[in-house]
């Protein structure tokens, strides 16, 4: 088994219901959902397994990311504290409904002490 295999079957033991459908390709991923689950990945520090949904789905979302990229390079003035503050309070939302979407009690509470540790 691969690490990225290894890491990709941790992954699914900790996520919950919609993701796992998600990641399975029982229902269709969004871009937003892409963008959440490529943050959750990195943080939980599964990096074989982010590399492996990166070249899973970037071509579904070249258009996105494409247009994201197009964006960022048309900003010349350093981000707004406000634009950095929401960005933040979104991925600390994405962690904690992460967590309180995990399987059960117990991966529930081993998860957010992962993310209260970072």
């Amino acid at each position: 088994m691969h690490r990225e295999d290894i890491e990709q079957f941790a992954f699914l033991y900790l996520c919950g219901t919609r993701d796992r459908r998600l990641l399975l390709g029982r229902e269709k991923m969004s871009f937003a959902d892409f963008d959440r689950l490529i943050y959750i990945t990195a943080f939980l520090g599964l990096l074989h397994y982010n590399l492996k949904m990166w070249n899973q789905y970037s071509v579904q979302f070249q258009s996105q990311l494409e247009a994201l990229n197009f964006s960022c390079e048309r900003i010349t003035a350093p981000l707004d504290m406000t634009e950095y503050e929401e960005d933040i309070r979104k991925q600390e939302q994405w962690l904690t409904e992460f967590c309180s979407n995990a399987p059960n009690q117990g991966v529930q509470e081993y998860l957010r002490n992962v993310v209260n540790r970072n």
